[in-house]
Order: C-alpha cells, then sequence, then structure tokens
C-alpha cells in the first residue's frame, strides 16, 4: 500500500474500501489492534477513521463498546435508496431556481463501468445545487449505497441501457425528462430491496465462511 498517505487519509480509505467491498461483512465487529496491525499503524488513525466512518453511517457503535459495520436489510435498502431519490428531486428543484432552463455539464459517460456513471451524474447534480447540507446527507446516504452498486450486476442485466437512458434524458431536459427516468431507476431499487438485502446477505455469509 502506497506510504506517501497520512496515517489517517490511509485508514479511513482502507477501511471504507473494505467495508463497501464486503471484506468487513454487514454486522462484523472492527477490531481497531488487527486492523492498526493490518495497515502497520498505531491505533489512533484507526479510532479517528472509524469515527469518521460513524458520522458516515458506514459503522456504528456495539452495545458492548467498539464499532460494528453497517447491515443492511430490506427495509434498510428500500429506505437509503427512496432517500437517494428525494435528494436528487431537491437537488433539481434548486438548480431549477438557480439556472433557470440550463443544466450544469454532466459528467462523461463509462459505458464500461455504467453504475459508476450514474453515481457521477447523480453526484454531479447534487453537488451544482450549491446546497452544503443537501449535498452532505446525499453523500452519506450514497456511500451507504455503494455495497449495493457493486451487486446491482448480478440482478439487473441491462444497466448500460439504463445509465443510457438516464444521460439521454439529463441531455434533453433536467427539470422536465430527467426526474421520470430518474424515478423509475430508484422505483425499481426500492422494489427489488428484498432481493438486494439477500445479495448482501448472500456475500457476507461466503466471506465469513472463507475467514
Amino acid at each position: 500500500m502506497a506510504r506517501n498517505r497520512d496515517p489517517f487519509t490511509q485508514a479511513l480509505s482502507s477501511l471504507r474500501e473494505r467495508i463497501q467491498s464486503g471484506l468487513l461483512p454487514g454486522g462484523a465487529p472492527v477490531i481497531v489492534q488487527d486492523e492498526a496491525r493490518r495497515l502497520r499503524l498505531s491505533t489512533t488513525p484507526i479510532r479517528e477513521a472509524l469515527a469518521r466512518l460513524s458520522g458516515e453511517g458506514l459503522v456504528e457503535r456495539a452495545s458492548s463498546g467498539g464499532y460494528v459495520t453497517l447491515r443492511l436489510d430490506a427495509p434498510a435498502v428500500r429506505d437509503r435508496y427512496a432517500m437517494q431519490g428525494q435528494y436528487l428531486h431537491f437537488a433539481i428543484r434548486l438548480n431549477r431556481r438557480a439556472l433557470g432552463g440550463s443544466s450544469p455539464p454532466a459528467p462523461d459517460p463509462d459505458h464500461d463501468a455504467p453504475s459508476l456513471a450514474v453515481t457521477r451524474l447523480f453526484s454531479s447534480i447534487v453537488c451544482s445545487a450549491g446546497n452544503q447540507l443537501l449535498w452532505e446527507g446525499y453523500e452519506k446516504v450514497s456511500r451507504q449505497l455503494e455495497a449495493l452498486r457493486r451487486l446491482e450486476p448480478l440482478l439487473f442485466e441491462d444497466l448500460s441501457a439504463e445509465s443510457e437512458e438516464l444521460y439521454a434524458a439529463y441531455a434533453r431536459d433536467l427539470i422536465s425528462a430527467f426526474p421520470d427516468v430518474s424515478d423509475r431507476f430508484h422505483e425499481r431499487r426500492v422494489a427489488a430491496a428484498g432481493v438486494l438485502a439477500a445479495l448482501i446477505l448472500k456475500r457476507d455469509r461466503t466471506v465469513r465462511a472463507q475467514e
């Protein structure tokens, strides 16, 4: 691992990736001493990183002390996708007030990574709204959804077409065309919350079995 980053940033980046990738499965305790040994750091940056990740909702305090990773059941999956959709609607309204009928430039699409392309498009819309509290709330939900985004290809076979439809609607009109397409994107995932939660659970069981 690169050593040119400060210990806190190194710990934060590593822990966040391990949680979002499933290497630290949902509901698993995060052992500070183990993570410190793995990264060859003191326990201080590990604890600082966990405090930051707690603010992001990726870990939470355990009743017995320490931290455990976020566990996403079906209601949690449903609520987070629904909330992301609401953040987008609010951002679109703010953009309309600020820019009228204009739209901020869209990031370049990525046909090889459609889920990442959609994430970048949504983030650019919320960021361009210019509301810090909105951005912080959206970013928190988006980080919690990252693990699900990585599993979406197992459930949805048309992610590339879906991404292209979102970008095309954005190019036509952010105010009138895009919200309907965005709603379908989120409603589809809300409806599939149970299946997505089951995929997370299956991934977590596989990781635990390999430990």
